[in-house]
Formats: C-alpha cells, sequence, structure tokens
C-alpha cells in the first residue's frame, strides 16, 4: 500500500490533463499540453463530447453525465518527445478532491471507475518523438448508483532499476494523466453553480498587492475555477490588469475554497474599482465593487464593498427582517394583552 501510494502521489505531482465526455464525440483541433517538453510523456484527449462543443472545462477533462446502462468511448493519444523508446503503462484509477485539489486515490480502486473504465491497449512500447494513438471505454452497468464519480486515466512510464553496481534498486516513475469528473444517474445533468462570496484585498511579505476571493460550489458537480481580475478608477485615474486567477482549485460540491488573484506589480493602495470574472465550464460569475490595499507589507485590508450583495446575503437580510417583524407584532400584542 505505501508503494502504491508513492506511485500514485508521483502521478499526481506530475499530472497532465485533457478531455471528453458523455454523448456523441467530436474531434478536438490539435493544441499543446502539458508534458509536450522535449524528452517528456504527453497524453491528450483527441475528440470530447458533442453536448458540450460549448464547455471549455470538458475540452480539458473527461466531464460527462451518463445514464446507467450507457457505454461510450473516446479517443486519446500518448506522446513521447524523447529520444528513447518508452514502455508505457495505461491504466485507469479513483481520484478525489482533497485541500480544494484533484489528487489520484492512493488506492486505484477507491471507487467503480477502475472497473467501468478500460483502455484497448494497457502495454504500448513508444518509439522516439512518436504519438500513439489509443481508446478509452467507458461502461456504466444498469445497476451504478447515481452520484459523481472522480477519477483518471494515467499514463505511467518507469525507469530502468540503478541495478547492483549502484546498490540501488529504487524505480523512478514518471506519469501523465486525463481526469475524468463522472456524473451517472436518470434524468438530465445535474446543475453546476457557484458564487463569489467576498474579496479581501491584502499585500505579500515584499509588499505586492494580492486578492483573495471566497468561492461557495453551489451546485451539484465538482467544479475547476479559472478567471481574471482588473483594477480601474484608481489614484489619479489609474486602471491595471487583466491579473490570473490561481489555476488548480478544484471546488467540490457544497465546499468552499478561496481563490487568489497575484497583483505582481506594485500599486497605490486605492480606493480601486474592482471586477472579478470567474468560471467553470459553462458556469461564468462577475463581481465588482470598490477596495483598498492596505498600506504595510505582509497584511490584510478590509472586504472589498461589493456593488451588489450576494443572494445568501439578500436571503438571511430578508430573514432578519422577517424576524425583527415578528418580535415587534409580539410586543404590540402583549401592549394590547397588558392595557
Amino acid at each position: 500500500m505505501a508503494l502504491r501510494t508513492r506511485l500514485f502521489a508521483a502521478i499526481g505531482a506530475l499530472l497532465a490533463i485533457h478531455v471528453a465526455g458523455g454523448a456523441p464525440a467530436f474531434a478536438l483541433p490539435p493544441a499543446a499540453h502539458a508534458g509536450e517538453a522535449d524528452g517528456s510523456l504527453g497524453i491528450r484527449l483527441l475528440e470530447a463530447s458533442s453536448n458540450r462543443s460549448d464547455d471549455s472545462r470538458a475540452r480539458l477533462y473527461i466531464v460527462d453525465h451518463i445514464n446507467p446502462g450507457t457505454t461510450i468511448s473516446r479517443r486519446f493519444e500518448i506522446t513521447n518527445t524523447s529520444s528513447t523508446a518508452q514502455h508505457i503503462a495505461i491504466f485507469p484509477g479513483a481520484a478525489e478532491i482533497q485541500g480544494n485539489a484533484f489528487v489520484p486515490s492512493a488506492d486505484r480502486d477507491a471507487n467503480e471507475l477502475s472497473t467501468w473504465v478500460t483502455v484497448d491497449r494497457p502495454q504500448v512500447v513508444a518509439p522516439p518523438h512518436s504519438r500513439i494513438p489509443l481508446t478509452a471505454t467507458i461502461s456504466i452497468p444498469e445497476s451504478a448508483s447515481r452520484g459523481e464519480r472522480y477519477g483518471g486515466i494515467w499514463a505511467q512510464v518507469r525507469s530502468a532499476p540503478a541495478g547492483p553496481a549502484s546498490g540501488s534498486t529504487i524505480r523512478v516513475v514518471n506519469g501523465v494523466g486525463i481526469r475524468i469528473y463522472l456524473d451517472v444517474g436518470p434524468g438530465g445533468d445535474p446543475p453546476s453553480d457557484f458564487r463569489i462570496e467576498s474579496l479581501l484585498p491584502g499585500r505579500t511579505e515584499d509588499g505586492l498587492p494580492t486578492v483573495r476571493a471566497t468561492v461557495h460550489n453551489t451546485g451539484e458537480r465538482a467544479l475547476d475555477l479559472s478567471g481574471q481580475m482588473w483594477l480601474s478608477e484608481g489614484p489619479n485615474g489609474l486602471q491595471a490588469g487583466p491579473f490570473a486567477a490561481q489555476v488548480g482549485t478544484t471546488l467540490a460540491p457544497g465546499s468552499n475554497a478561496p481563490v487568489s488573484v497575484m497583483l505582481r506589480q506594485p500599486l497605490p493602495d486605492g480606493p480601486w474599482k474592482v471586477a472579478l470574472a470567474l468560471e467553470s465550464g459553462r458556469v461564468h460569475r462577475t463581481v465588482t465593487g470598490t477596495l483598498t490595499f492596505p498600506p504595510r507589507a505582509a497584511s490584510w485590508g478590509l472586504p472589498a464593498l461589493l456593488d451588489s450583495a450576494p443572494p445568501w446575503m439578500l436571503v438571511a437580510g430578508g430573514a432578519l427582517a422577517a424576524v425583527a417583524i415578528l418580535i415587534l407584532a409580539v410586543r404590540r400584542l402583549r401592549r394590547r394583552l397588558v392595557w
């Protein structure tokens, strides 16, 4: 178990991730991807779900909703950009969301995806500077329970043991993978949504400005967040941006996560008008407001004053107002009874 844990940790550290879906597929255009540097192992999907052609996230991962009793297939390819042949193992395995990150499970069989997903060639020898097309088949049994599963199709290559001369038999494991976000159940795809609840301005230890947004997943499927932030109407009419939001944040249904935006340039404290746009696939959300960065390094300022309160704050405010009205009515009734 310890060896398998280290193996999947190594694969997770080197994850290069790409896509597909659950209806009929359409071909994806050629694209550069992680793991395509010289002398490395790469993997990418060659087609995506036709009913998610407008979903940028579905072009990066296998994201789909499938009914029980359904079987689909997706083509993908392995890339060997090294100058030597590579013996590569390809296999499905479970994954999970830990600490707002998508990581391979220590136990490859932690969920059903390891048995639902098969690869036509689980072992290949990739010649130098080659691309090898493969096919993955996903078969959902009639008895499958509803819910979203996380996993991946992993490609792994091991170096030869160092041998007795070096006194070591350790193998170095390198791997890449295609993430899978697969929801199973009757009917249509469960809703995906999120809200941006707050923006907190601060400064790093070097004095550079940063903003930390708190995001809440209000839908029923996992999200992968990306986006940009702009500043305007600053001192002397300054404008800045766009600045990229932190990547790599995966949010499970019902959970909260901080999403940071590093403004890698010196900026005055403000006040500034701020606009933050985040997205996960088809879901796009934007908040605007006013913020002021703290004057000192390694500190946080006051939360931004947002132009429109998040829906949950409106609901909470309405509930408080209703309680206040009820309390007032009870007091008046008591007074009438006493009189």
